[in-house]
């Protein structure tokens, strides 16, 4: 008896330090949690203990994990998901805007002169003044000379006579220089555009200053070798300034992932390293993005996995098939409306794809592919058709499709049955549809352009995200866009039955860019044994008027368990 009362004793204390050993380091209680996860879509509590999340479900099934050294947190019903993704961004891109002349929200090509202007007239001579953001689209100037949509350099030459400017066109796939910036840089009415890229030019030959597409590499390789005339050493220290600044911002709007698309091999190393050190607080996921025979090279240092993963790893490889919509760049199958003889560009032979397509089979690789324009879209399908019926196994590797804005009917099915991800951003149908239709036509615009719910409905995998600094980074005027597809500024509606419902606009800002970057098992929902990574909101998504979505703001951010704002 009296061993088996301390075999009673020994079996209660082993009971006990299991039960202890199952405490949590946090505890939230009576809140509104969307968990993104099919299996649970709601709860009012949960447990972290370490970097995850061990239970979820009601305050009762929670709190026998609150223990003595427990963390306690009554939420008051406020709303609590999942940390948010951006599926497609550009982040030291990101940052260099906020570094630089933003012209993103300008609204007129005078307010540009101005600021050029300003800037200008505070620099030494010969000092390149850089800005992004401008459209041409979405100015309200009248009477302005302009061709082909676009204005002529003349005012910005003006103000600026000594020093060269260099203005990227908001999609990046455009550039605006003065004369002074084509003067050091040889070029006059004379030169002829490069294959895949356009220098524009009226119909009297005169120069406007545009540069589309691979023309843009004759003013940037002259701005690339000035800048390597300065301080390298100063140089680092503001490109890390960048990434910081880049960082805060996204964690202002609850971003806790970021899918980089399209780095250098030197600025995935550098943002390895400030990912490590914790100087950007996002996890990373980055796709390597080169010049052709630059990539294949360099591919070979891919997988880039670090002693932790989750915070940041390169898997996937980035190019390019064509351009952007605004500046006549996407690949189309007809001509432009409003620009007749003019299908846009094709940047790259596929047959390149092809090439680095079937290294990146070798070495375990997604292949994410630029493509906006149907023609673009259909040739990217092609060359991954053609390389699964070689390589079957290609259907499960995810690979992407950037952009995806305009596809044919046709090719909806592909994307299904190809297992393609279509990585769209939802922002981009509102802030493009004032010169959609212009571009494509009534009927194109409505059958082919940002047709999610079309690609949801049969059964193809999305991805969501902002494309920054293209756009805001603001996921909530992202996710107003995907229920709405309405403009904030003029209640503009783009063909309101493609929409997204509630959960998945919410779904695609988590669960679903996780899957886009292979780590849905490790992020995306709050679900046992996967990191906690979560926001409080001001507002339940879910339930609020529509119109507020877009004015959401983030109170809290958790990483790991941890508070970081």
């Amino acid at each position: 008896m009296k061993n088996l009362y301390l075999l009673g004793i020994l079996l209660g204390f082993t009971l006990n330090q299991c039960k202890e050993s199952e405490k949590a380091d946090l505890v939230i209680l009576n809140a509104t949690i969307y968990t993104s996860d099919s299996l649970k879509t709601s709860a009012s509590a949960f447990a972290v203990k370490g970097k995850q999340f061990i239970a979820v479900g009601s305050d009762v099934e929670i709190k026998p994990f609150i223990g003595p050294k427990t963390e306690v947190r009554d939420m008051h019903k406020s709303f609590i998901m999942a940390g948010f993704i951006e599926g497609h961004g550009h982040f030291l891109s990101l940052g260099k805007s906020l570094v630089n002349l933003d012209l993103l929200k300008v609204k007129s090509w005078q307010e540009i002169v101005d600021s050029v202007k300003m800037i200008a007239l505070r620099s030494e001579p010969g000092q390149w003044i850089e800005g992004r953001g401008w459209h041409q689209d979405k100015w309200s100037d009248k009477f302005m000379n302009t061709f082909n949509s676009y204005p002529y350099h003349d005012a910005l030459s003006k103000v600026s006579p000594n020093n060269p400017v260099i203005l990227f066109h908001a999609s990046g796939h455009a550039l605006l220089a003065n004369s002074k910036a084509m003067e050091i840089s040889k070029i006059s009415s004379e030169s002829e555009s490069p294959k895949g890229g356009r220098i524009v030019k009226d119909r009297n030959s005169k120069l406007t200053g545009v540069f589309e597409e691979n023309a843009m590499d004759l003013i940037e390789n002259t701005y690339q070798n000035y800048v390597k005339t300065l301080d390298q050493e100063v140089l680092k220290n503001k490109k890390k300034l960048q990434a910081i600044n880049a960082s805060n911002l996204a964690l202002e709007f609850g971003i806790t992932s970021f899918e980089d698309a399209g780095s250098s091999l030197s600025e995935l190393q550098l943002l390895h390293k400030w990912s490590m050190d914790h100087t950007i607080q996002q996890r990373i996921y980055a796709m390597l993005y080169e010049p052709i025979d630059s990539m294949l090279q360099k591919m070979e240092s891919l997988p880039f996995h670090t002693e932790d993963p989750t915070r940041f790893k390169s898997i996937a490889v980035k190019t390019y098939m064509d351009g952007a919509l605004g500046s006549y760049g996407a690949w189309l199958m007809e001509d432009y409306t409003d620009n007749p003889g003019t299908r846009g560009q094709n940047l790259i032979d596929p047959e390149r794809i092809n090439d680095i397509a079937r290294l990146a089979i070798k070495k375990d690789l997604q292949v994410c592919v630029h493509a906006i324009g149907d023609r673009g879209n259909k040739e990217v399908l092609d060359v991954f058709e053609k390389i699964a019926k070689e390589f079957p196994e290609v259907i499960n590797k995810r690979w992407r499709i950037e952009h995806a804005q305009h596809l044919r009917q046709e090719d909806i099915q592909r994307f299904k049955s190809l297992g393609v991800i279509a990585s769209m951003q939802s922002i981009h149908c509102t802030s493009d549809a004032p010169f959609v239709i212009k571009r494509l036509g009534e009927e194109r615009a409505k059958s082919s352009s940002y047709i999610w719910r079309s690609l949801l409905n049969n059964g193809v995998h999305l991805a969501n995200g902002t494309d920054t600094p293209v756009e805001s980074i603001n996921p909530f005027e992202c996710m107003y866009a995907a229920v709405t597809r309405k403009r904030l500024d003029n209640d503009m509606v783009f063909f309101p039955e493609e929409c997204m419902s509630r959960q998945e606009a919410l779904l695609s800002y988590t669960l679903w860019n996780a899957y886009a970057s292979k780590d849905e098992n490790l992020k995306g929902s709050i679900s046992i044994n996967k990191l906690a990574d979560f926001v409080v909101l001001d507002r339940n998504l879910l339930t609020c008027a529509p119109i507020d979505i877009a004015g959401c703001k983030v109170i809290e951010v958790y990483m790991d368990g941890k508070k970081i704002k």
